[in-house]
């Protein structure tokens, strides 16, 4: 195992403070056009992805959130009208809700998504190389270990 040094812990934060910044402007860029947070986009995309419902539980892990501050979002998201919580029990779980685009969110995501495609188009695509992303991909893979 490689040992601990300050080359290592450098890069790490350099990682960390690119990674944020990066953020930081996609999220600025959705605010300008579209008055919504990257943390709401996130959401709406994940909903997207899993055909447009998600029981609360699997959108925690899939955000990696924790339920409390995802409820809080969420709460914000239906009053703004893109999503909607419904009860959806189980024989495990008797207080397990869903979310679902609602037909305003899903055409909301649409309009979003092509401002979030062109932010990261703009600050991170276009620097990235094929042998980046080759490279990326292997220590991506490694950290999620």
């Amino acid at each position: 195992m490689p040992r601990l040094d300050a080359e290592r812990i450098a890069l790490l934060r350099q990682l960390c403070v690119a990674t944020n910044a990066i953020e930081r402007q996609i999220d600025a860029d959705l605010v300008d056009e579209f008055d919504i947070p990257l943390s709401w986009f996130e959401v709406m995309a994940a909903l997207q992805r899993a055909g447009g419902s998600m029981r609360v539980s699997e959108l925690c892990g899939e955000l990696d959130e924790v339920a409390s501050s995802l409820s809080r979002r969420l709460d914000r998201m239906e009053e703004e009208g893109h999503v909607v919580r419904e009860p959806s029990p189980t024989s495990t779980d008797r207080r397990a809700v869903s979310v679902h685009h609602t037909r305003d969110g899903r055409s909301f995501w649409r309009d979003a998504n092509v401002i979030y495609r062109r932010s990261v188009q703009r600050n991170f695509a276009q620097v990235v190389t094929e042998s980046d992303i080759l490279a990326l991909q292997r220590l991506l893979s490694k950290l999620a270990r």
